[in-house]
């Protein structure tokens, strides 16, 4: 299952999400990262290049990770890739059972935010620095 972003209706179209790429140095340690972490499927890069990881996430929405050697921005919580998870006392588990620290949206280390709407979400960094955010908003 995708998930199917309408335009507006001046436009006559509709848009599927099909993937998320991030640059990263250290390819095989965030690969491993978001295969271990998030047991994303990893899939074969179309053309069998080196310097690529990619990752199934859900349905046909994937994760595109790009080695390059130099990677030159400020890695801000406000730039975050985010899952929706159904039970995420869960998940926070499997992140303190793998040493992996968490924050609220104001930075505290070990707690959750809880949004105004009901949903309730926590922050996690990769190997590279990128922000992910984990929370229970449904779908």
């Amino acid at each position: 299952m995708t998930t199917q972003f309408t335009a507006p209706k001046k436009l006559g179209v509709s848009f599927d999400f099909d993937h998320q790429s991030l640059v990263v140095t250290n390819l095989m340690k965030t690969g491993d990262f978001y295969k271990d972490v998030f047991d994303f499927e990893e899939i074969p890069h179309p053309e069998r290049k080196p310097g690529f990881r990619w990752f199934n996430i859900y349905g046909n929405s994937q994760l595109h990770l790009i080695k390059k050697d130099v990677i030159e921005f400020k890695k801000d919580k406000s730039i975050h890739l985010c899952l929706a998870v159904k039970n995420l006392e869960g998940f926070i588990e499997r992140l303190i059972s793998k040493n992996i620290d968490f924050y609220d949206w104001p930075g505290n280390k070990g707690s959750v935010t809880d949004r105004a709407d009901g949903v309730k979400q926590i922050y996690i960094q990769d190997p590279e620095g990128y922000w992910i955010e984990i929370n229970t908003a449904k779908h």
